[in-house]
């Protein structure tokens, strides 16, 4: 990774598949149907991974998608 730093934190089985449908450019809607589950839901998993890592805003969620391992 860059010189990006973050807090890592395990994340749930959910939390990794929607980590990894978002890192395939998936919309929160489209990941939504695919699992089944509500778009709040994905939305609020989203919100967990990004409070573990310690980040804030769609930009640093990103940042994170594009140097996340794979």
């Amino acid at each position: 990774m860059n010189s990006m730093n973050y807090n890592f934190m395990p994340f749930s089985m959910r939390e990794n598949r929607i980590i990894n449908l978002a890192k395939e450019g998936l919309t929160n809607k489209e990941i939504a149907n695919q699992l089944n589950i509500e778009e709040s839901t994905v939305k609020c998993h989203r919100r967990n991974v990004m409070r573990k890592l310690g980040i804030k805003g769609k930009v640093a969620f990103l940042r994170f998608l594009l140097n996340a391992p794979q």
